[in-house]
């Protein structure tokens, strides 16, 4: 039976290789987790032990340091030996005596190689090992060099006795008598300590994980190490000895790569000598049976996962599988028992689920185009008889017609594609319906970029809910479909008058966009109440007149302020007091410019552009940049069609002024009635041409012409002021010293004495 569904159902294949494969993930996740920890606390035991015994070592360093102190002491202690240290002269007697005396005492302890006695005075040096002054020329150079100090132990090659080929590692103990006693000798006696013994007494301690045990000074030289060939090699080099010698602890353990291979490191410090013991072990070598540990956990990993093998067959087994009965009662899957034929019961499920779907959502279209045709026949055009089908559904007694608007860019509903309003209304429908079908709403695309809901409600008045409902709408839609939409809410209907009406408020509502903008909500009383507060509307015509004049001067950044304040002076009125202002404000634009003349033909296409598009301003903003842009155009042209009148008639203006300055009633209104243009245009494009204002240019040619008959005539100074048009001959006087720095009289005698002195 279980053979039979595994190769039959690929659930149960699936279901198996599933179990199987987590099973074989934990049992390779706990056995590594394992095999690390244990690894893990068997580095850490190892370095305590090599820690441990390493510390005996020092200990071991510490009774050899004493013992090279007792050997000094009981030399110097001996007559005949600091006899033969201190002689002036060689004595071979005394020196026998003494060789033999130093013979016993190396006898007696192991670790002494040699001993040697050197006399600075007489130049003879004796060693137990028959080592020659020549072979230890360097050492007793230095000697000599420092007969007042005091030295170390310190490891060093010495040469055999009977050979100079041959060497030896000692360790070397120097006592200088001049340091223990007032006497002044430049002789010392040489303990040399084998190094071979002192490694065998350490590394009889050495931990059998240890690869290498050995010691350095403070410097980072190998005293002894368990390789020989190592002796006196200078590691400080090395990161790990870095870490030793600069650490504060006199003991410890770490693991680091060493020459590639990952160990462990101990290390202890010796209080009393500068001596630090080191062992290095490598890591995969602190497991003795680390191949069998590895063979062991493995043959355990293939056991466990027998066993989970056999586990995944049996809950496999008896595993219930509802897909399996599902299967069984929605396809026709023979069922004898003989049949082995392996069936994909998702692929077939799969297939049966997507010929359900495609049949009901054929049924789901048909119901749709229904729904939407019954929303289409009450609000274009239907009767008492499709309210009551309506009503019928048991879902009112109330209903609430709500408008939905596409806004787009270019100002046309749904675009001006026929074709892409369809398709947006259609979607933006089937969106709708989609999210308020729960609540037994009823949507259509009624055409035009608006989409109809009807919303069964139970009381007479707006939800609270809707209009949350509708915001979470509106957002929906601009996250999917990427379409912003404004919300028009009817008012509450129970008739089918009520609810057609309904429909005609939240239409009503778009207008409210015109002032609010795109992709807001807006009921029926709210925008009632705004309208009823936009009363006894008045027509800003002194804004209008600035704008007009200012299109006249070419000054646009004051017609752009002009038209920002004239928008902002008609948006408290209503939607169509609004679209009545505006189509005035271009009325008197076209004739106060004079657009209908036929040499102003360019500029009539921009007003008949603008009135085409008037209709397409979804809101105010949209509406005042319309204005500027016509507005600056109409700037732009009247510039160019204006700049040979406006100097033609400036050109007019100064010639008259001198041609009649004389007369005292000339003001800028007289001339302004000249060229038929009116009084504040006249001044402000003289200004602009000129850089100075009409008076000014007035007063300026009277001064010239009285400067002209104060130098050529004897007249007084009254009578040359009525010439020149000013009566008031103080005014005359402050005009003349203001515009020449000095008085008339002044500049007359100024001007005859200049004369004469010409002369």
């Amino acid at each position: 039976m279980i053979r039979q569904r595994l190769f039959r159902y690929a659930v149960y294949r699936n279901m198996f290789l599933s179990f199987v494969l987590l099973t074989a993930a934990m049992i390779a996740l706990v056995t590594v987790v394992l095999f690390m920890m244990f690894s893990w606390s068997t580095a850490k035991e190892v370095g305590k032990i090599s820690e441990s015994m390493l510390k005996q070592n020092s200990a071991v360093s510490s009774v050899i340091r004493d013992q090279v102190y007792n050997v000094g002491n009981l030399l110097l202690s001996d007559k005949e030996i600091v006899g033969v240290l201190l002689d002036k002269e060689s004595d071979p007697v005394r020196q026998y005596g003494v060789f033999g005396t130093l013979n016993r005492i190396q006898s007696t302890y192991p670790f002494i190689h040699s001993i040697g006695i050197y006399n600075g005075s007489n130049n003879t040096y004796l060693n137990t090992k028959g080592i020659t002054k020549e072979q230890e020329k360097k050492l007793l150079e230095e000697i000599n060099s420092k007969n007042t100090s005091y030295f170390h132990l310190f490891p060093r090659r010495i040469s055999a006795a009977n050979s100079s080929n041959q060497s030896e590692d000692v360790i070397t103990f120097v006592l200088l008598p001049s340091y223990y006693s007032p006497v002044n000798s430049k002789g010392a006696i040489v303990i040399n300590m084998s190094t071979s013994t002192i490694q065998k007494l350490i590394g009889g301690y050495q931990n059998e994980a240890a690869d290498s045990l050995y010691v350095i000074d403070d410097s980072g030289t190998i005293i002894t190490h368990s390789d020989r060939a190592r002796f006196m090699e200078d590691v400080s080099q090395e990161s790990y000895v870095q870490s030793i010698l600069s650490s504060a602890a006199e003991s410890g353990y770490f693991t680091r790569s060493i020459d590639g291979r990952k160990s462990v490191v101990t290390y202890v410090k010796s209080k009393e000598m500068n001596w630090t013991f080191i062992s290095v072990s490598q890591y995969q070598n602190l497991l003795f049976n680390m191949q069998a540990l590895r063979t062991a956990a493995l043959v355990l990993a293939l056991a466990c996962f027998a066993v989970s093998i056999f586990l995944s067959v049996w809950l496999t087994h008896h595993a219930y599988n509802p897909i399996r009965h599902l299967l069984e009662k929605i396809s026709a899957i023979p069922k004898m028992k003989g049949n082995r034929r392996q069936i994909n019961e998702f692929a077939i499920l799969v297939t049966t689920y997507t010929e359900m779907t495609e049949r009901m959502r054929s049924m789901e279209s048909e119901a749709s185009v229904a729904r939407q045709a019954h929303v289409l026949q009450l609000l274009t055009g239907g009767d008492e008889t499709a309210f009551r089908r309506l009503a019928g559904d048991g879902r009112g007694p109330y209903f609430l017609a709500v408008a939905l608007l596409l806004d787009t860019l270019d100002g046309s509903p749904g675009g001006e594609n026929e074709e892409v309003q369809s398709y947006s209304c259609a979607t933006v429908a089937r969106a709708a319906q989609q999210m308020l079908e729960p609540e037994g709403a009823s949507v259509a695309a009624v055409g035009e970029g608006i989409v109809a809901i009807i919303l069964p409600i139970k009381q007479n008045r707006l939800p609270i809910g809707i209009v949350g409902m509708l915001e979470e709408l509106q957002g929906e839609i601009l996250r999917t479909l990427r379409v912003s939409v404004t919300v028009g809410i009817g008012t509450a209907a129970q008739t089918y008058d009520e609810l057609r009406e309904s429909f005609d408020y939240a239409q009503s509502c778009f207008r409210q966009r015109f002032f609010e903008g795109k992709g807001r909500l807006f009921h029926c009383d709210l925008v009632a109440a705004t309208e009823k507060e936009g009363s006894d509307a008045q027509y800003p015509d002194k804004r209008e007149k600035r704008i007009i004049e200012a299109i006249k001067l070419q000054q646009r950044d004051k017609l752009e302020k002009e038209i920002e304040l004239w928008i902002k002076e008609i948006r408290n009125y209503t939607y169509h007091e609004v679209m009545f202002f505006i189509n005035q404000f271009i009325g008197v634009l076209y004739k106060q410019l004079n657009v209908h003349t036929v040499k102003n033909r360019e500029s009539a296409e921009l007003f008949l552009d603008f009135t085409r598009r008037i209709t397409r301003f979804q809101t105010l903003p949209e509406t005042a940049d319309a204005l500027k842009e016509l507005a600056l155009r109409l700037c732009s042209l009247s510039e160019e069609a204006g700049v040979v009148r406006h100097a033609e008639v400036v050109d007019f203006i100064q010639m008259y002024v001198r041609k009649y300055y004389a007369r005292p009633d000339m003001s800028l209104e007289q001339v302004a009635g000249e060229v038929k243009l009116s009084r504040s245009y006249v001044g402000k494009l003289f200004k602009a041409h000129c850089e100075l204002s009409f008076n000014d240019y007035l007063n300026a040619v009277r001064l010239e012409k009285a400067r002209e008959l104060l130098a050529s005539t004897e007249q007084s100074v009254q009578s040359i002021s009525e010439q020149v048009g000013i009566l008031n001959t103080t005014y005359f006087y402050t005009l003349f010293k203001k515009h020449y720095q000095i008085s008339p009289a002044q500049f007359r005698s100024q001007h005859a004495m200049e004369k004469k002195q010409a002369q």
